[in-house]
């Protein structure tokens, strides 16, 4: 909460910015020194449900820019309210230990109380951002905390991936998955290469747009940043289903954390953005669909990540998995 002071400060030339709560003596959060400064200018804080969460003081010898301060504030409570759905976004490794079902439908109504927050935020930002020049320090602070809310909203995008109920369906994977990489371009368009023809599969066009994504984002996370990335996609009947093979040349899995990345929350490496949430939805969406997936160790380094999901023929087709 300090930093949005700050922010509201250098914004309105205040001396000084506190956030008072309702029923508390003290400041919540200030930045600058107010005492001797008088008030200057001050907002009311109200949720979007309409309650009263307290009042944004600007303290200064002058006046200050009181449409800046009014946008500080609603950068106050959608960072607020922010900051209550992160700790309900904390409490998932509870839901976790209860299965994954109570995990998807906690993830929806997370991405639900995150949504509303995050656009405030972004949209007083940019509001903020268009007043000041570039190279200012404000300029800087303004650049940061974007930064921050579009990676918090990545994160809601995984979340609501996790989320979303599986939907039947049948997805011919020689139309999707190049339709898919036009979307990735210029990211992927050069690096993935399909070996052989792909078949028709008993999953939406949804569903394979977020297992493939999932599969295809964390092989350029996990990138080897001495060689080209390379990723090629592959696909053979086995039994009556279809196993559609993704596989890189990066860091590779270690062998013992080969079945538990599929669980939800698992990340390898702290240092790369994420949730964890990738390959669970993946797993949770083809066990919808009555198959499996799987990882191993790719020869020469790298990992294959697969999915195994029924055969499917639509109309005009005649070919099945042997």
């Amino acid at each position: 909460m300090t930093a949005q002071c700050r922010l509201a400060r250098v914004a309105t030339g205040a001396t000084a910015v506190a956030v008072h709560v309702t029923g508390r003596d003290t400041p919540l959060a200030v930045d600058g020194d107010p005492r001797g400064a008088p008030e200057a200018g001050a907002v009311d804080l109200v949720a979007a449900d309409g309650v009263a969460l307290g009042r944004l003081v600007a303290h200064a010898d002058g006046p200050v820019d009181q449409d800046l301060l009014e946008v500080a504030a609603g950068g106050v409570v959608a960072h607020w309210e922010l900051e209550a759905a992160r700790n309900r976004l904390f409490d998932l490794e509870d839901v976790v230990a209860r299965g994954d079902d109570q995990l998807a439908q906690a993830s929806g109504q997370i991405v639900h109380d995150l949504n509303n927050p995050l656009a405030a935020i972004a949209m007083c930002l940019e509001i903020a951002r268009e007043q000041v020049e570039d190279g200012d320090l404000l300029a800087s602070l303004l650049d940061r905390a974007a930064g921050s809310a579009e990676r918090m909203k990545r994160m809601t995008v995984a979340l609501n991936d996790y989320g979303q109920r599986p939907v039947a369906g049948v997805t011919d994977l020689a139309d999707e998955v190049p339709a898919l990489l036009r979307e990735f371009e210029p990211l992927l368009d050069e690096v993935v290469e399909v070996v052989g023809p792909l078949p028709t599969v008993a999953l939406s066009p949804g569903d394979v747009r977020t297992v493939l994504t999932a599969l295809w984002e964390n092989a350029t996370k996990f990138r080897d940043e001495d060689s080209d990335l390379e990723v090629t996609v592959t696909a053979e009947p086995v039994r009556e289903s279809w196993r559609v093979a993704v596989t890189d040349n990066g860091r590779g899995i270690d062998e013992a954390d080969l079945e538990r990345v599929f669980a939800p929350t698992v990340r390898l490496d702290k240092r790369v953005p994420g949730m964890g949430l990738g390959l669970a939805a993946v797993r949770r969406i083809v066990a919808a669909a009555g198959g499996r997936v799987g990882a191993e160790r790719a020869p020469g380094g790298g990992t294959t990540v697969w999915f195994e999901v029924p055969g499917a023929v639509p109309p005009g087709h005649s070919s099945t998995p042997a």
